[in-house]
């Protein structure tokens, strides 16, 4: 296992230990998990074959505005 240090702002630190105190973890136990959920997030945002679609044009012209009206307007 490999311990990491760093420093963090005063004011990042009184809110680590607010939350320490009001989940009744230890401070180790937060950052822990932090690091792992960016970790995942980060990784799973590059390999998202979703967010790297890209736009297809299939020819067909719309009209915004009919879109829009059909969405929002109020049915009566």
């Amino acid at each position: 296992m490999t311990v990491v240090q760093t420093s963090i702002p005063d004011e990042l630190h009184k809110k680590l230990v607010e939350v320490s105190k009001t989940e009744k973890r230890s401070i180790k136990e937060i950052v822990r998990e932090a690091i792992e959920d960016w970790l995942i997030w980060n990784e799973g945002i590059v390999e998202d074959p979703f967010l790297n679609l890209r736009p297809v044009d299939f020819g067909v012209k719309t009209n915004a505005e009919v879109i829009e009206k059909v969405l929002y307007s109020r049915s009566e």
